[in-house]
């Protein structure tokens, strides 16, 4: 009977986990997280609070899904961030918690930037491969060839958070080397 209730405790994880592996996902191919892979994500994440600790799991939860929201909302408002990332570690705060949400929203943050400076780069780079394989074409096949960039679209403008949300849970799991189930008991 232990054994079960041991594995049951690990079921958040792996709930947060999947949440956050097929929103990362989505926000790569997509550039949107969809609401029907968080809301019940969101629902899972306060029921399994509240069963493992009642009222106070709850409230725990609650907080935590307040923490994630606050941390990314002005990003928002700026227009800088889309909806579906705010509400992804507003997701990952219910299930863990007020201080386990704020130190997720901090790495997120640096790992934001990092990943940002991967993007930036890889924008400036791709031109110039851009030009060295028209350069190539015409020495080596002896005419011009014009590689045209595609159509302009959300995707060339804008950067997949989900992937530096996800990184930064992992790394609030590391700092803090939480024993499971996440937010329940505390």
């Amino acid at each position: 009977m232990q054994n079960e209730i041991e594995a049951l405790s690990f079921l958040p994880v792996y709930f947060l986990v999947a949440t956050l592996l097929i929103a990362t996902l989505s926000d790569l191919m997509t550039h949107r997280i969809p609401n029907n892979l968080l809301i019940p994500a969101l629902a899972f994440a306060l029921l399994a609070s509240s069963v493992a600790g009642g009222i106070t799991g709850l409230a725990l939860s609650l907080a935590g899904m307040g923490v994630g929201l606050a941390m990314l909302l002005p990003v928002y408002a700026l227009g800088a961030m889309g909806a579906g990332d705010v509400k992804l570690l507003a997701v990952a705060g219910a299930f863990l918690g007020p201080h386990g949400a704020l130190m997720a929203g901090l790495f997120t943050f640096i790992a934001g930037a990092v990943l940002g400076l991967f993007w930036i780069a890889h924008r400036l780079l791709r031109p110039s491969v851009i030009h060295g394989l028209s350069r190539f074409a015409e020495t080596y096949l002896g005419r011009s060839w014009q590689f045209a960039q595609v159509s302009i679209d959300r995707k060339e403008h804008t950067f997949a958070y989900a992937p530096a949300i996800a990184a930064g849970v992992a790394l609030a799991f590391w700092q803090l080397g939480w024993e499971f189930p996440l937010v329940i008991g505390g």
